[in-house]
């Protein structure tokens, strides 16, 4: 289909209210003295049209607890004077040491984040001119001089922890009731609302002035693929010479590419309005999101100002939260019931997908739409030719710009969607053609996707993060397709997650491999053995049928021929796995991708699968001496409710050498 040559990324929206909203102040922490006044010789603020404005971010180093995350720098970067102060960056680096950026602090008081906000209290108590640093909803981060929201939780509610907000300094608290508040804490004043979890959104973008305005937003969603697609779309708006930041279960991309952690793939409502500020104050121009349903069904982006919609794929996922299919996709949709703007607004749509009319169908139907599958050549991008290797993949694209000619290192059959994504948003963003191909030919990769471990081995050994049945399905359809000689797959199941969706995934996975391993995959305070009977019960048996056989290192043949092993430790089931490896096998290890911990109870250990397979791979022939190869032990000591007397290491010489690690342990 045509459409209006304009680009998305140059729209002028309104000028950024960082900058010119009213009553705001802006303080850099060095330039305050210890009563909040300011140093006159540490100023670097300037007035133009009676608003205080700040110079560039100040980069420094300090060895004290400061609000702001750590971003290391290339050593390339680093300067041997004391002082090196650059006009043209506005940076200022002081001697070698931690590094880190302090943004500029937004302060205003409670009664202009109310009236600018347009939020309409039940009721007032206390002092509404208190100046306010900040908003929390979660108590523990709470710092003083914030205003603490209450909001209802998953699983907590945020009325119950409004004593350690107060202890914490917090000098406001946003209730849904009447609280009493103590005196002599910091606290200043209560407001209390009807709704509380809607109102924190609206507080959060408007202390933060709205930053999403001043940005051109992405936004992905779907059940399998926004990781991947995310990264390719943001190298594409990068070749077109767009500064360009990424919010995303891999990482919060905010300062270049050095990445913050990212403790969920949508940020909350309060966080991700203080990383867009953040971005805006960088001179970051565009934004690719990473959209979670749960992020969309909780509000974390009810005040985000989208330009663009993505709708990758939808099968099943996140039941344990949403409870029906139904109500999954309806939260995926609340993102493209936002595009009613034909002017700046945007959907991108996977055809293929039985659910595509449902989400084109959102919103305004006169928003222009950009179609992309692989096997409906009605779409406007879609593949004339594919050809797949271990290394490379290689495509022709049909598009409303031409013919495109893209050789990804992307593996897989799977990934080519993701590639017509990121090629069909090129398109809405009216990128040139050129662009579009070497921003998606140059991005190599994305860590925990697909990720090939090479340690100079005659076979594959891939970590990925797939969790859900369908993507199960993709990734072992690919290494069939890739010409995988057996399939060995290593995967568990979350705890405190969708129960259904376990026992689907064991008969995917014995199904389409050789050999499967059954082992934790983050249990958090869930009973690993009852999640193996949840996984095992796709194939037919418990983890009692499976201790039968375990007792005599005999392992169950399932009909299909597939064998089934099993152990509680991942690490044991990794280098048990990467033993087995026989030229022309493809290993997976599933589940976790590029996640470093695993909660087990109260216990967080780290545990990266990629490092642990690497050192497996260094240390083969040590695994195979041990037999770690034909037969896997069983370590854990007793197991009551199932009735059964797990053995300790009978058979394997040297029990350090299964679980613990080959130079340091880690736990």
């Amino acid at each position: 289909m045509s459409l209006p040559t304009l680009s998305l990324l140059s729209f002028s929206k309104p000028s950024s209210p960082l900058l010119f909203l009213r009553r705001r102040a802006f303080l850099l922490p060095s330039a305050l003295g210890p009563n909040g006044e300011f140093h006159p010789e540490s100023r670097k603020e300037s007035y133009r049209g009676g608003v205080l404005q700040l110079q560039d971010t100040i980069l420094t180093t300090e060895v004290g607890p400061l609000r702001d995350n750590l971003v290391k720098l290339p050593a390339k970067e680093a300067v041997d004077k004391e002082w090196v102060s650059s006009s043209d960056s506005g940076l200022v680096s002081l001697p070698k040491s931690r590094v880190r950026i302090l943004e500029p602090e937004f302060r205003l008081t409670l009664a202009e984040l109310i009236d600018e906000s347009g939020v309409v209290p039940v009721s007032v108590y206390g002092d509404m001119e208190v100046l306010i640093s900040g908003i929390q909803n979660d108590s523990r981060k709470v710092m003083p001089g914030n205003v603490f929201v209450c909001c209802a939780g998953y699983k907590t509610d945020g009325h119950c922890f409004v004593a350690e907000a107060m202890e914490r300094g917090a000098v406001a608290v946003v209730a849904s009731r009447e609280l009493g508040i103590n005196e002599k804490l910091a606290c200043k004043a209560l407001l209390v609302m009807e709704d509380t979890n809607s109102v924190l959104p609206v507080l959060a973008a408007t202390f933060y002035g709205h930053p999403s305005k001043s940005l051109s937003v992405i936004g992905i969603t779907g059940t399998n693929g926004k990781t991947t697609t995310a990264h390719l779309v943001r190298a594409v708006s990068e070749a077109m010479g767009k500064k360009t930041g990424m919010l995303g279960s891999v990482g919060y991309y905010v300062h270049g590419n050095y990445p913050l952690e990212a403790p969920n793939t949508t940020p909350t409502a309060v966080m991700v309005q203080e990383l867009m500020a953040k971005m805006v104050r960088a001179g970051t121009e565009a934004v690719v999101m990473e959209v979670s349903s749960v992020g969309l069904s909780v509000g974390r982006c009810d005040e985000i100002d989208f330009d663009m919609a993505v709708f990758m794929n939808l099968t099943r996922d996140h039941l344990d939260f949403h409870g029906t299919e139904e109500e999954y996709r309806n939260s995926k949709a609340k993102m493209f019931a936002r595009m009613v703007d034909p002017r700046f607004h945007r959907k991108i749509v996977n055809i293929d997908d039985p659910n595509a009319s449902f989400f084109v169908a959102q919103g305004n139907p006169g928003v222009p739409v950009v179609t992309f599958a692989m096997g409906n050549k009605d779409a406007d991008v879609y593949p004339m030719k594919i050809e797949l290797s271990l290394f490379k993949t290689w495509v022709v694209i049909n598009t409303p710009k031409g013919i495109l000619e893209i050789s990804s290192s992307l593996i897989g059959r799977y990934n080519i969607y993701n590639i017509l994504a990121a090629v069909a948003v090129g398109i809405a963003m009216d990128a040139p053609s050129e662009n579009i191909v070497r921003g998606i030919e140059e991005m190599d990769g994305v860590p925990g996707r697909f990720e090939l471990i090479n340690e100079g081995q005659n076979f594959a050994v891939v970590v990925d993060y797939a969790h859900s049945p369908d993507s199960f399905c993709r990734l072992l359809d690919a290494a069939r397709e890739l010409g995988a000689q057996r399939i060995i797959t290593v995967f568990g199941c979350a705890g405190e997650t969708d129960k259904g969706k376990r026992p689907m995934l064991t008969k995917i996975a014995s199904e389409k491999s050789d050999v499967i391993i059954l082992t934790s995959g983050n249990p958090k305070s869930e009973n690993q053995f009852n999640i193996f009977d949840d996984m095992l019960a796709g194939i037919g048996l418990t983890l009692q049928d499976y201790l039968q056989y375990g007792e005599k290192f005999l392992y169950p043949v399932l009909p299909n021929g597939c064998r089934l092993f099993l152990h509680d430790n991942r690490r044991v089931a990794i280098r048990a796995a990467v033993a087995m490896g026989k030229e022309g096998d493809m290993i997976f290890l599933l589940g976790r991708g590029h996640e470093l911990y695993q909660i087990e109870g109260v216990k967080k250990r780290y545990i990266d699968d990629r490092e642990e397979c690497r050192e497996a791979l260094q240390h083969v022939d040590e695994l195979h001496r041990a037999g770690l190869d034909k037969r896997i032990p069983m370590v854990v000591a007793s197991f009551k409710d199932h009735g059964a007397l797990l053995m300790s290491c009978t058979g394997i010489c040297d029990q350090e050498l299964l679980t613990g690690k080959f130079t340091c342990p880690k736990f």
